[in-house]
């Protein structure tokens, strides 16, 4: 057998007959007549390092369970000393929610005034006279 190194394509009586890089032909092909130095011998690939499953981290709670939100992380190119602070007006209603759950109480309330000064969704809120 000769392994093609590289693609080439060839006219016999009129008609293209392509040869694509890594394909094996028989050593008695007529191609190797006329063109075997764009042939050679299979080399004996070495095998790779076994496949290692990994941890994969799973994306959603399990059936019945929340997750718990994690306030969006500052980039580098956003400067400043810390993490962004949780803006509600990015995020969901539930998604607003589930925030607050496990927040102290200053920050519910720094999230609870945005809210009320941007979107105020009442279903945040719990307000009648909110904007949505």
């Amino acid at each position: 057998m000769q392994r093609c190194n590289e693609s080439f394509t060839i006219w016999r009586d009129g008609s293209p007959i392509a040869f694509v890089a890594g394909q094996l032909v028989d050593d008695k092909h007529p191609i190797l007549k006329t063109h075997r130095h764009l042939f050679s011998e299979p080399t004996a690939t070495v095998p790779a390092a076994p496949f290692v499953l990994r941890p994969v981290e799973q994306a959603t709670a399990d059936p019945g369970r929340s997750r718990t939100l994690t306030p969006p992380q500052q980039t580098a190119g956003q400067g400043g000393d810390g993490p962004k602070e949780f803006d509600p007006g990015e995020h969901t209603a539930p998604e607003v929610i589930e925030y607050l759950k496990d927040a102290d109480e200053a920050e519910r309330s720094r999230v609870l005034a945005a809210e009320a000064a941007g979107r105020g969704r009442k279903g945040i809120l719990g307000d009648t006279d909110s904007k949505e």
